[in-house]
């Protein structure tokens, strides 16, 4: 069955703040790049409770980063944001028919739902408990934090999507090479699973450099990468998300490589000729 959204640029910028609607739905998203808060300024309703994400970028492994909150007065929490998180690059705020128990609801829902997701870095320190309320309002909560998964899943913010339930039927494929022998999976949306227990070459050469470079350092550093007992390669300690096939080679690799030719499934074809051919 389809499913319509409404999209509204109130600046006629398309880099600025939208507008996000579903017919029939009372709730409304607001999606706001940081460089747009005072846009939030000029809506009616930035004085309303609504339940928030920031969303950024690791700038030493390219992962994704978030942060879930909740406020009575969401304007005044995000420009507190503003001055003190320095990670995030746009804010996504929902809010509607809202009041402060359901925001509460909808933060825990949606703190536990991200982490069991483990689809990005989340930036919370704590997991909210779970606020008590009438089976009617549960109800409503849950039907609208529906709809919030639609659209953070339609504007490609898959923070809520498991990873396990993605790889299930996610084809295989191979990275083979001097050094490395490494095992992963296409998902839908594109990113690139490198599943545990691959390996990883350790050496790396003389002009390999950049983000692949930095990516490899930050993940030895958070234990994701570690030096196998014979101390000749490295190995992926847990499953490890990339948003594209040639990041996940070229930190596997220790060097520029197009993943897109690299990897191959198990009858040899490549990820070019399997989907892009």
């Amino acid at each position: 069955m389809s499913k319509a959204l409404q999209v509204v640029i109130p600046s006629n910028n398309p880099n600025a703040m939208k507008v996000v609607t579903i017919p029939g739905w009372s709730g409304r998203s607001l999606i706001v790049p940081r460089q747009s808060i005072k846009e939030l300024k000029e809506l009616p309703e930035n004085s309303k409770p609504g339940i928030y994400m920031l969303f950024g970028q690791n700038e030493s492994s390219a992962e994704r980063l978030a942060y879930i909150g909740e406020s009575e007065n969401f304007f005044k929490r995000i420009t507190s944001h503003d001055a003190t998180k320095d990670f995030w690059d746009t804010a996504i705020i929902f809010t509607g028919e809202l009041n402060r128990a359901y925001v509460k609801y909808l933060e825990h829902c949606a703190t536990l739902l991200a982490s069991e997701s483990k689809r990005m870095q989340m930036q919370n320190k704590v997991q909210p408990k779970e606020n008590t309320l009438s089976d009617f309002d549960k109800l409503a909560a849950d039907q609208y934090f529906e709809q919030m998964q639609f659209v953070l899943s339609a504007l490609s913010y898959e923070i809520f999507e498991k990873l396990d339930e993605s790889k299930a039927n996610a084809e295989m494929y191979y990275l083979k090479l001097k050094g490395a022998d490494a095992r992963a999976k296409l998902l839908e949306n594109g990113n690139m699973l490198v599943l545990a227990g691959s390996i990883a070459s350790i050496h790396e050469t003389n002009s390999f450099e950049g983000w692949a470079q930095a990516a490899r350092h930050d993940y030895l550093k958070r234990g994701i990468l570690q030096l196998t007992e014979d101390k000749e390669h490295y190995v992926f300690t847990q499953d490890q998300l990339f948003r594209k096939p040639s990041p996940a080679a070229a930190v596997i690799a220790a060097r520029s490589i197009n993943g897109w030719t690299a990897w191959k499934d198990a009858a040899g074809l490549t990820l070019d000729q399997n989907n892009r051919a």
